[in-house]
């Protein structure tokens, strides 16, 4: 479920890092001579603006993209490890086992070389933890702060898709890693349409938006920020409930086949949803997955499904 709504909590900025800053080049500055003199003051002279104009120029792309071609030869990354990070970054958390059904189906070698060798080379986090009444055990697997960095600069990504590193708290896990299962389930219906995904947004992304322009508005008188509250929540296409703004577990934005842009938003119910919570997102107007936790053997495996009128009715 999302972490609540209307608080001052800022979900969002956990374990995200600002865009890495470009390194100083550690070679020394060769320079030319100019009219037979090396000093320092005569090429400023000779040269206007020099200095200040290095200081100031703007990064182009051509050197981010230089930049990202380097740090892939380095990590010699294949085209299947590239996308196994972006997918990972994009959803923060992913259960190692819905990984390998959805990205590496009857590939169980190459998926064990694979995450050993992201792993190895610092890219990968991977941790087992215990959930349930059984204490069964769930492999997760996130990004690293590195990789995170490496997978800003894939142009694969549209620029304003959130990348995440880090895991969330361990009672989070669980919740979190099935939304990636959710979002399989729908996507997969997006794409049988036609359409294609263009960015996915979770809870966290949505909550820094609608809360950091709240905060502006906190002094205004009550009609005021109610006004505010409503014109940010139209921004966010996001519906009020109980004067209260409603955030889903997951956007999916997507083309449709015409070419116009739409999104959905979808909400993951546990067995721990209570009647009312559940009465609540669904007048928000969320499509709603079910999701329920069972023991089979020594792992844990999540059974998800899309909750129908019918369902949500009992």
């Amino acid at each position: 479920m999302s972490r609540g709504y209307d608080s001052d909590e800022r979900d969002g900025d956990r374990n995200q890092e600002p865009a890495p800053a470009g390194k100083p080049d550690p070679r020394p500055t060769a320079y030319g001579r100019t009219a037979g003199t090396s000093s320092k003051a005569a090429r400023d002279r000779a040269e206007p603006g020099r200095e200040r104009n290095r200081e100031v120029a703007p990064k182009s792309r051509v050197n981010e993209r230089l930049s990202f071609r380097a740090i892939e030869k380095w990590y010699g990354l294949s085209e299947r490890e590239h996308g196994t990070l972006r997918e990972i970054g994009r959803f923060r958390t992913i259960d190692a086992e819905a990984l390998f059904k959805y990205r590496y189906a009857g590939k169980p070698a190459a998926f064990r070389q694979e995450i050993a060798r992201l792993q190895q080379q610092g890219l990968l986090q991977r941790r087992s933890i215990s959930v349930g009444k059984n204490r069964d055990t769930l492999v997760i697997v996130a990004l690293t702060k590195e990789a995170a960095k490496l997978v800003r600069q894939d142009s694969q990504l549209p620029e304003n898709q959130t990348v995440y590193a880090g895991f969330v708290k361990p009672a989070e896990v669980p919740h979190d890693a099935a939304i990636y299962q959710m979002y399989q389930s729908e996507a997969a219906q997006i794409e049988a349409k036609g359409g294609k995904i263009r960015r996915v947004v979770l809870d966290y992304g949505l909550k820094k938006e609608v809360y950091s322009k709240l905060a502006c508005e906190r002094d205004a008188g009550a009609l005021e920020y109610a006004r505010r509250k409503q014109e940010i929540a139209d921004e966010q296409r996001l519906p009020i409930v109980d004067g209260k703004i409603a955030l889903p577990d997951l956007r999916i934005e997507y083309e449709t086949p015409e070419g116009d842009l739409d999104h959905v938003d979808l909400e993951l119910a546990t067995e721990h949803y209570h009647r009312g919570h559940m009465a609540l997102k669904t007048r928000a107007g969320f499509k709603m997955y079910g999701f329920v936790s069972t023991s089979r053997g020594r792992r844990a495996q999540w059974e998800g499904r899309e909750l129908t009128a019918t369902v949500l009715s009992l």
